[in-house]
C-alpha cells in the first residue's frame, strides 16, 4: 500500500465527517449582511489596484480610517465571487467548514475514545458552530483554529518538528482573519503547560515557536490593527449585535453549549483532569459565555475532555464497538465522492428576503442622505452603492457617535428630529413596523416605495 493509501485508511473516519460537513456547509445560500461590505472593499481594491484605507461607503464616517488587517481574507472572498458567483462563495464555505470538521474529529479521536463516543460530539459542535458559517474571514479561525489546536497535541505527544509549520500558518492568518490572537493565545497556553511541568526542550521551542508566529503577525500592511479589534470584541463586545450576545440556552446551539458545559464539569469532578485541561477549557469557557460567536472554541477544546470521561464510563461493555467497521475506508470514500457532485448545485443566488430588493430602483432614483437599518448596510454598499449608509456592519467607525444618533432616532427618543435636521437626512429605508416609520408620516414624509418587509420615506 503507499504512503498516500496509509494515509487515507488512517484517517476515514475525519475524511468522512468532512465531507459531510462539506456537504451540508456548501448547500446553505449566503445571506450575512457583512459579506456584502466584505465583497465591496476588496472590489474596490481590486478595481483600484491598492488597499481601501480611508472610508468610501457611509455618509456618516466619510473618509475616516478603514481597517485593512483583514484583506487578504476579502481578497479571497472575492476571488471565489469572481470565479463562481454565489456558488463559488458557498463551495468556499464548504471547504473552510470542511477542514475545520477534519481537524475536530483528529481532536475528538485523540482522546482514545471510540468513534460511537466522539462522533456525536463532533456533530453536536459543528452543530454549534453553524452560527458562526457565515461568508466572512472569521470563517478562517474557524478552519485554522482547530487545525493549530490538532498541531500542538502531536508536538506535545513528541512530534516537535511540527513546530516548524507554527510561524507560516500566523503569517497567513494575520492577513486572513484578526482571530489569529486567539492562536497565538493557544501556543502560549501550550507553553506555559510546558514550563510548568518542567518539559524544558518542549517549553523553549513552543516559547521560541511563539515568538516567530507572533513577529509573522507584524507581516501586515497595519500591524496591530486586527489584533486591536479582537481584544475589543473579547473585552467589550458590542452588544447590539446579535452574535455578541451571551449565549441563549432557548436556543438548539445554546441548549448544546450548555450540555458541552455540563459535561465538563461532569468530567472534570468525576475523573479529573491536568493543567493543559484547565489551561484550555477556562479561558476558552470564558470567551464562549462572553459572546454566542466565540461558543465553538471551547466546545472543540472540550470534545477529548468530554470524551475520554465517556469512554471511562462506557468501559469494556461496548467494546467491540472501539473500532470502526472495515468498511470506513469505502464510506469516505462515497462521501467524498458525493462531495464533489454536490458542487455544481451549491446555491447560485443568495437569500435576500431579509433584505430591501423592491427598494434598489427607487433608491437609484432618488438622492441626499440615506438612513437605513443596520442590518441592511452591507447589502445597500453592495448593491446600491451610489447611496453611501448611515450605519452597517462595520460596527467600530460608528461607536460613540453615530449609533448613538442611530438609535435616538429609530426608538424616537427626545432629539431624534435634531438628529435628522444635523445629519441632513433626505431619505428613510426601515422596517415598516418602525414606530419612526409612522411618526414620519404623520411628519408629512412621503412614501417613495413599499412592501411588507420595508418603506423607503422621502422627506417632505
Amino acid at each position: 500500500m503507499t504512503k498516500l493509501g496509509r494515509w487515507f485508511g488512517a484517517n476515514a473516519y475525519p475524511l468522512a465527517v468532512s465531507a459531510a460537513a462539506f456537504i451540508v456547509a456548501s448547500g446553505l445560500p449566503s445571506g450575512d449582511s457583512d459579506t456584502y461590505w466584505h465583497l465591496a472593499t476588496a472590489r474596490w481594491s481590486v478595481d483600484h489596484g491598492m488597499l481601501l484605507r480611508n472610508d468610501v461607503f457611509s455618509s456618516t464616517v466619510a473618509g475616516h480610517p478603514y481597517g485593512v488587517g483583514e484583506w487578504l481574507g476579502e481578497l479571497v472572498l472575492y476571488g471565489a465571487y469572481v470565479a463562481g458567483g454565489w456558488a463559488g462563495i458557498a463551495v468556499l464555505r464548504g471547504l473552510l467548514v470542511a477542514i475545520a470538521a477534519f481537524f475536530i474529529t483528529r481532536i475528538a479521536r485523540s482522546s482514545g475514545a471510540p468513534w460511537f463516543v466522539t462522533l456525536p460530539l463532533v456533530v453536536a459542535g459543528l452543530a454549534i458552530a453553524s452560527i458562526t458559517w457565515t461568508d466572512r474571514p472569521q470563517l478562517w479561525t474557524f478552519a485554522l483554529f482547530p487545525a493549530l489546536l490538532e498541531l500542538l497535541l502531536r508536538v506535545r505527544a513528541g512530534r516537535e518538528r511540527l513546530l516548524l509549520a507554527v510561524p507560516p500558518l500566523f503569517l497567513l492568518w494575520a492577513n486572513l482573519h484578526g482571530g489569529y490572537a486567539l492562536g497565538l493565545a493557544l501556543v502560549a497556553i501550550f507553553a506555559i503547560e510546558a514550563a510548568l511541568r518542567r518539559r524544558g526542550r518542549l517549553a523553549a521551542y513552543l516559547a521560541g515557536a511563539l515568538i516567530l508566529a507572533a513577529a509573522a503577525t507584524l507581516i501586515d500592511p497595519v500591524p496591530f490593527d486586527v489584533g486591536t479589534t479582537a481584544r475589543e470584541d473579547a473585552a467589550a463586545p458590542p452588544r447590539f449585535i446579535t452574535e455578541f450576545l451571551p449565549p441563549d440556552v432557548l436556543t438548539p446551539p445554546g441548549a448544546l453549549f450548555a450540555l458541552f458545559i455540563l459535561g465538563a464539569a461532569a468530567a472534570a469532578i468525576l475523573r479529573g483532569g491536568n493543567l493543559l485541561d484547565a489551561g484550555l477549557l477556562l479561558p476558552l469557557l470564558w470567551l464562549g459565555l462572553s459572546a454566542q460567536r466565540h461558543m465553538p472554541f471551547f466546545v472543540i477544546a472540550a470534545t477529548p475532555f468530554i470524551a475520554r470521561w465517556v469512554a471511562d464510563v462506557v468501559g469494556a461493555r461496548l467494546a467491540r464497538w472501539a473500532r470502526p467497521a472495515g468498511g470506513g475506508p469505502i464510506l469516505a470514500g462515497i462521501l467524498l465522492i458525493a462531495a464533489l457532485v454536490a458542487i455544481p448545485f451549491a446555491p447560485s443566488r443568495p437569500d435576500e428576503r431579509a433584505y430591501p430588493a423592491g427598494a434598489a430602483a427607487a433608491l437609484r432614483g432618488g438622492s441626499g442622505v440615506l438612513l437605513n437599518e443596520f442590518d441592511w448596510g452591507g447589502w445597500l454598499i453592495w448593491n446600491v452603492p451610489e447611496r453611501p449608509v448611515f450605519v452597517d456592519g462595520r460596527y467600530v467607525p460608528y461607536l460613540g457617535g453615530v449609533f448613538d444618533d442611530f438609535r435616538e432616532v429609530v426608538g424616537l427618543r427626545p432629539g431624534w428630529h435634531e438628529v435628522l435636521r444635523r445629519y441632513d437626512v433626505a431619505e428613510v429605508l426601515i422596517r415598516p413596523d418602525r414606530p419612526l416609520a409612522v411618526a414620519l408620516r404623520e411628519d408629512g414624509w412621503r412614501v417613495r416605495a413599499s412592501s411588507d418587509r420595508f418603506v423607503l420615506l422621502a422627506r417632505p
